[in-house]
C-alpha cells in the first residue's frame, strides 16, 4: 500500500493545473502579451497595452513599421495609431517616422504602448493589433503578426 502511496504522489506531482494564457503569443522568438485594451473617457481615442520580451537574443534590435501596424475594429477594418510607445522610445503620427526602433534586453518584458485616436463608440473596443516587424534572420524582411486581443 505504501509502494502505491508513494507512486501516486511522485505522479501528482507532475500534474500540471495552470491555466494556458490565450492572450500570449510567441513569434521570432519575441513574446507578445496583452496587458490591456481600453478606450478613453470620451470614447473618441481607442489604447492597446503589450508587453514584448526577447527570449534568446541579448541584446536583440526590435525593428516596427509604424505604417503597416495599427489597431483593428470590431467590424475588422484597422486604423492607424496616433501615438506609438515602447519604452522610452515615443513616436507620434504626425512626426511621419516609419519605424520605432528599440533593443529589447533578454527576459526584460517592454511595454508597447499604441493609442489611435479619432475612434468612434460605434466601432466598439479594439479586437485585434496588427504588428509588422523585421525578421532576426533577415534583414529588409518583415513579418505580420495579428495579436487577439480577446476579452481584455
Amino acid at each position: 500500500m505504501r509502494v502505491f502511496i508513494l507512486l501516486l504522489c511522485l505522479g501528482w506531482g507532475t500534474v500540471s493545473y495552470g491555466q494556458e494564457d490565450s492572450t500570449s503569443l510567441e513569434i521570432d522568438d519575441i513574446q507578445i502579451d496583452v496587458k490591456a485594451v481600453g478606450l478613453s473617457a470620451k470614447g473618441d481615442t481607442a489604447m492597446v497595452d503589450l508587453f514584448l520580451m526577447s527570449y534568446t537574443k541579448n541584446p536583440r534590435e526590435f525593428k516596427l513599421n509604424t505604417f503597416a501596424s495599427g489597431v483593428v475594429d470590431s467590424q475588422g477594418k484597422p486604423y492607424l495609431y496616433s501615438m506609438m510607445q515602447m519604452g522610452r522610445v515615443k513616436v507620434d503620427v504626425a512626426d511621419r517616422q516609419n519605424y520605432l526602433n528599440y533593443l529589447l534586453e533578454q527576459y526584460e518584458p517592454v511595454l508597447l504602448r499604441i493609442k489611435t485616436g479619432a475612434w468612434q463608440k460605434r466601432w466598439g473596443r479594439p479586437q485585434q493589433v496588427k504588428l509588422s516587424f523585421e525578421d532576426s534572420t533577415e534583414e529588409g524582411k518583415f513579418l505580420e503578426v495579428v495579436v487577439d486581443l480577446g476579452n481584455r
